[in-house]
């Protein structure tokens, strides 16, 4: 399982139940001793030794949970200045989904209390670990997330394509908007619209018309670069979330590149048929300065109605010339 992705509803399959053996832990832990004697009770449980990883400072840790293939982490919970609370908030501000197991040499109910609060799956008192008590936190920790990541799947994922759906993408471009704010970042959203997916439904069939929804959003998700986000929004609508450009002209450009691969024919049980769109596209300069919840909420359901009003203006230009066609909106 990949630690961190920015397409995770996307690409991300169930976390399977894993065998010790196949386990990857990161231990985060700044007493030596303590991280050996961490480390000799995950031999303990099964876990090799090769697949074992350490980091005592955050910014280390990070580089493990988002480069690594890791599954689980066992995070001390004071480390000065910090706290193991600190990672696991940075962790899921990296989009890093593994569960957490707190350990403390404090038995203090406030720090399970929070540590619980946090997300942790289990709350272990180091003069009281056992290789016992650390094999049944584990098996629970990794069973709990996969039954949550089911939950999550279903709840955000279209069962049609796979692809993350209108919730998923919402929550993609409000974390966008979060994450680029305090850089001046700027963030694009493009929509697509399906020309004739009514009349292949009604001509073929419900069949023919979803292998034709299946092929777009398959050809959108091949043709985006690394760190877009494609969505299925509903429909015949398809979204791709876009960041890292400096231009809004260079949004533009990316959307009719992915209009030039999405358009062409489409072989189904019905016969071939030929896929085009509209497309709009806003984009937005974030501001320096932070985001409220709120307001990034605000920005991102006005660049959503930003492109849906430049991907109707595209839909009308694309009936008079018969052909695909983008529009661009600027939000202010």
């Amino acid at each position: 399982m990949t630690a961190t992705r920015s397409d995770a509803f996307a690409e991300t399959l169930l976390p399977p139940l894993h065998a010790p053996t196949s386990l990857r832990v990161l231990v985060f832990e700044d007493n030596a001793m303590d991280a050996a004697l961490i480390k000799r009770f995950l031999r303990g449980v099964g876990v090799p030794a090769t697949q074992i990883y350490h980091a005592d400072t955050i910014p280390t840790a990070l580089q493990v949970l988002t480069r690594d293939h890791v599954d689980l982490c066992i995070t001390d919970y004071y480390l000065r200045p910090h706290t193991g609370f600190d990672l696991m908030d940075e962790a899921r501000r990296c989009h890093v989904d593994i569960p957490f197991i707190v350990v403390t040499a404090l038995d203090d109910r406030s720090i399970d209390e929070g540590a619980l609060a946090h997300g942790a799956y289990s709350f272990l008192i180091k003069g009281e670990l056992t290789i016992e008590g650390l094999e049944r936190s584990i098996r629970y920790a990794l069973s709990q997330h996969r039954r949550e990541s089911k939950l999550a799947r279903a709840a955000y994922v279209d069962a049609l394509t796979g692809l993350p759906n209108r919730a998923a993408f919402m929550k993609s471009i409000t974390r966008a908007v979060t994450d680029n704010a305090g850089s001046g970042g700027m963030i694009g959203v493009a929509l697509f619209n399906l020309n004739g997916t009514k009349f292949v439904n009604e001509a073929f069939s419900m069949s023919a018309g979803d292998e034709v929804l299946r092929t777009a959003g398959a050809r959108l998700n091949a043709a985006r670069e690394q760190a877009h986000v494609v969505a299925r929004m509903g429909g015949d609508e398809f979204a791709v979330l876009m960041t890292g450009f400096l231009l809004a002209n260079q949004a533009l450009t990316a959307a009719r590149q992915l209009v030039d691969f999405l358009t062409g024919s489409v072989e189904t049980s019905g016969g071939d048929h030929v896929i085009t769109a509209a497309c709009g596209v806003a984009t937005q300069a974030m501001k320096t300065g932070g985001a409220t919840p709120a307001v990034a909420l605000e920005t991102s359901e006005r660049l959503l109605q930003q492109a849906a009003q430049a991907m109707f203006t595209a839909k009308q230009m694309a009936r008079m010339n018969g052909r695909s066609h983008v529009a661009i909106a600027h939000v202010h």
